[in-house]
């Protein structure tokens, strides 16, 4: 099977936030901490100091489109007081990163997993 399918058929398992590896494993220990393996397979989550970021710019967009969108439906609805617009979506944009992280980590964790995953020193040790 092409990797390019496998990937897009199994990418939509990362909303399990689960490991990509086992998919028994849980990615986080608390609701914003990441584990730094998996405690079944123990395949390392964050190998690298930069693998924090992938997730971090998936959330931060997230929060931008829907800053934008807020803001932009305040403005077809009538909306004219400037300070009104920036605050809601401010706020927006702040409850998006809150709810889309641990999803959008998750997310970065399997495409990390897909893309580096067959380099010895991304699997996990072997027993």
């Amino acid at each position: 099977m092409n990797s390019i399918p496998r990937l897009l058929l199994r990418l939509p398992l990362s909303v399990t936030l689960r490991c990509p590896h086992c998919r028994q494993g849980r990615i986080f220990r608390k609701p914003y901490v990441i584990n730094e393996e998996c405690p079944v397979c123990r395949l390392a989550f964050q190998r690298d100091e930069g693998d924090f970021w992938g997730g971090v710019v998936f959330s931060y967009t997230a929060a931008g489109i829907v800053g934008l969108a807020v803001a932009a439906l305040l403005m077809m609805l009538g909306v004219q007081n400037p300070e009104h617009i920036a605050y809601a979506s401010a706020a927006a944009a702040v409850v998006t990163v809150l709810l889309v992280f641990p999803y959008a980590k998750s997310l970065w964790i399997w495409l990390l997993f897909f893309t580096r995953g067959q380099y010895e020193e991304y699997r996990p040790p072997q027993p």
